[in-house]
């Protein structure tokens, strides 16, 4: 497996490429330096690329590397000229989020082993479950995800107004993912393996980078849980791998990566408007609040219910922050403090309401019971997962660390809160309540369990820094020696029983109530959503029909991967079956098209496709839809066999010509 992926070593280069290195220049005109400069990055890129995506469709300039790389120099040429404009010289502070720098290499030694660790344990975990890197997600949302990228390909935009048009819609859907994944996708071959090497890379690098940042920033600047944040950014299950098994979530998983980063990077700019002095505010805090902005812009393009995590976390410290000065602080900042609160917690409130009323009534309903659920939070088995036992005990080590330390205790409510969510959507199925409290994340536990690493990882790792910290005390007279070495041999350890987890459970399965997957859902056999005989039918396409041939078939099949996959047109090119009575028309009696005129002014209403894809008759199960008239069509009147591959096969349409 291994040499598979080692063979699309370029692309996954690319995918670096495409994710940093916008980031990276625009970072450097900033004068970001360090982790800022690295953690940032990605949300910078992201940002940045999602924006130009909607400029360009405005323009008429069509998305592709050339277009792309031009607008990130002149953005970036524009930057640096605003931060000499401002009079940021080498001597500001904005790279190194106003904490002092390391007098030594070690702590920058240690945070390099925490990175590699916790990005080589999310690896291989990834790569394992995927197995190999061509590999399709067997899902419903894979479909859409996936054709959205050929879809870009031929129009030539990525924006998030425009992309909703592969199923013939206008609204607005956040294509930041899109944007960034079809720039690793060289041609509509590559777009499986271009998905998962963004995906490798979410994992990996971006998410490590990001947690370690935010535990930084969480800590003041505390080394030693810098490093083991990074470290221990592997340690559960709910993220970042549960978004590439469940759904799934490309695009949220992305936006989950952003957050670390983007939260703290808005932390700093705030602490250095409340610390600076009146003429040095904006001097000190452009570089940082510009990458704040894009890595804010990232996350909302990605998955605006995302936004509410970065808001709720960025409000959370800030009102931790002013409680703690308030009774000492002078009226000016009190009136001020309270009217900052005031507006920042109606803005969430606001955007939290608009968002789960935007949701809908789609409400994921419950399958554990309260103390069920209050268990999966103590022991982080959201969502059914396996207990992450040792992750638990730092969590528990670190709340009360927490708890005691007023500069962290606002963490302990964040982690109250999403734990209460997670047993709200989990748990219950009060309408009013779930939909107002879990709405902008459809009320879907998996959704809400991912968030929990974002709190759980930098509490974990204050907790084990404490547990250090002590053991040390008793080790040494000079703990902050001994302190360097029991770091490095916790990481060993992490190291250690994360490729023993990864060896004895390669493949975790995902439980839903009462059922278990019986395989990774990148596995494809004969009884997978799309079967191992519709794939090599599909793949087969281009050499049966013409290319400007469109097909239809029953979409909950996965028959739509014929727009991705065998580069033909198909109706519908998503997974669910268009709202008409001319598609229940044809649900129910295509086959009959021989014998039925109806059929073939139904089959006009969709531009009278020439070819029907027979992929069986569907299933009962979510997203899943019966369509008899869409299979049987061996021996029916007006039906041509063009293929078959196994049970699979492909028709020409000819009752209606």
């Amino acid at each position: 497996m291994i040499t598979d992926w080692l063979a699309h070593t370029g692309l996954f280069a690319l995918a670096l490429a495409v994710v940093f290195l916008p980031g990276l220049l625009l970072g450097l005109a900033l004068r970001l330096r360090g982790l800022v400069l690295w953690a940032a990055a990605p949300g910078i890129s992201v940002g940045l690329l999602a924006v130009l995506a909607i400029v360009y469709s405005f323009l008429g300039i069509r998305w592709g590397h050339l277009s792309v790389g031009v607008g990130v120099v002149v953005i970036g040429a524009l930057l640096y000229a605003l931060s000499l404009l401002v009079g940021r010289g080498r001597g500001s502070t904005g790279g190194r989020l106003s904490l002092p720098r390391p007098r030594s290499r070690v702590p920058n030694l240690l945070l390099f082993a925490g990175l590699v660790v916790g990005g080589a344990l999310n690896a291989a975990r990834l790569m394992t479950y995927v197995g190999l890197p061509g590999a399709l997600s067997q899902t419903n949302d894979a479909v859409f995800h996936l054709n959205v990228l050929r879809w870009i390909s031929e129009t030539g935009t990525a924006s998030s107004l425009d992309v909703s048009g592969l199923i013939g819609g206008t609204t607005f859907y956040p294509a930041a993912w899109h944007a960034v994944t079809s720039l690793v996708a060289l041609e509509v071959a590559q777009i499986p393996v271009a998905a998962n090497m963004v995906s490798l890379v979410i994992a990996a690098v971006m998410w490590p980078l990001a947690i370690a940042l935010f535990a930084r920033v969480v800590s003041n600047g505390n080394r030693a849980v810098t490093a083991l944040a990074a470290a221990l950014s592997a340690g559960l299950l709910a993220f970042p791998q549960l978004m590439f098994e469940w759904g799934v979530l490309y695009p949220y998983a992305l936006s989950l990566a952003v957050i670390p980063a983007a939260a703290a990077l808005t932390i700093d700019v705030v602490r250095i408007w409340m610390g600076a002095a009146p003429g040095e505010k904006a001097r000190r805090a452009i570089g940082i609040a510009v990458a704040a902005v894009l890595a804010v812009a990232a996350t909302t393009l990605s998955q605006p219910s995302s936004v509410l995590v970065w808001g709720v976390l960025v409000m959370l410290w800030l009102t931790g922050t002013v409680l703690r000065r308030y009774r000492t602080a002078d009226r000016v900042f009190r009136r001020r403090s309270l009217v900052v609160l005031l507006g920042g917690w109606a803005a969430v409130v606001a955007v939290w309401l608009a968002l789960a009323y935007l949701a809908g009534h789609v409400l994921w309903r419950s399958y554990r019971g309260i103390p069920g659920a209050l268990v999966d939070v103590i022991l982080n088995s959201h969502s059914l997962l396996p207990p992450a036992w040792g992750m638990s005990a730092l969590l528990i080590v670190g709340l009360v660390i927490a708890v005691r330390a007023p500069r962290l205790r606002w963490l302990v409510v964040a982690w109250a809160g999403i734990s209460l969510l997670y047993v709200i959507s989990v748990a219950t199925d009060l309408p009013v309540v779930k939909r107002v409290l879990t709405g902008p994340w459809y009320g879907d536990s998996f959704r809400l369990a991912a968030v929990v690493p974002l709190i759980v990882v930098p509490l974990a790792a204050v907790g084990l820094a404490a547990v250090i910290r002590v053991v040390a005390r008793r080790w040494s007279d000079v703990s902050v020696l001994a302190r360097t070495p029991l770091t490095v041999i916790s990481m060993a350890v992490i190291a250690v029983v994360g490729v023993i987890g990864v060896i004895i459970a390669p493949v975790v399965l995902l439980r839903v109530a009462a059922e278990t997957d019986e395989q990774s859902r990148y596995a494809m056999d004969a009884d997978s959503y799309l079967s191992t005989d519709e794939y090599a039918l599909l793949r087969e396409l281009p050499d049966l029909i013409p290319e400007d041939a469109v097909i239809i078939a029953n979409p909950s099949t996965g028959a739509a991967f014929a727009y991705v996959l065998g580069d033909r047109d198909i109706i519908p090119r998503t997974w669910s079956p268009p709202q008409s009575q001319a598609w229940d028309t044809l649900a129910v009696g295509l086959r009959d098209a021989g014998d039925d005129p109806a059929v073939c002014e139904a089959l006009a209403a969709y531009g009278a496709p020439e070819y029907v894809l027979d992929f069986g008759i569907g299933g009962t199960g979510p997203g899943e839809y019966l369509m008899p008239g869409m299979t049987g069509f061996e021996g029916q009147p007006g039906f041509d066999e063009v293929a078959r591959e196994g049970e699979a096969s492909l028709w020409r349409i000819t009752a209606c010509d």
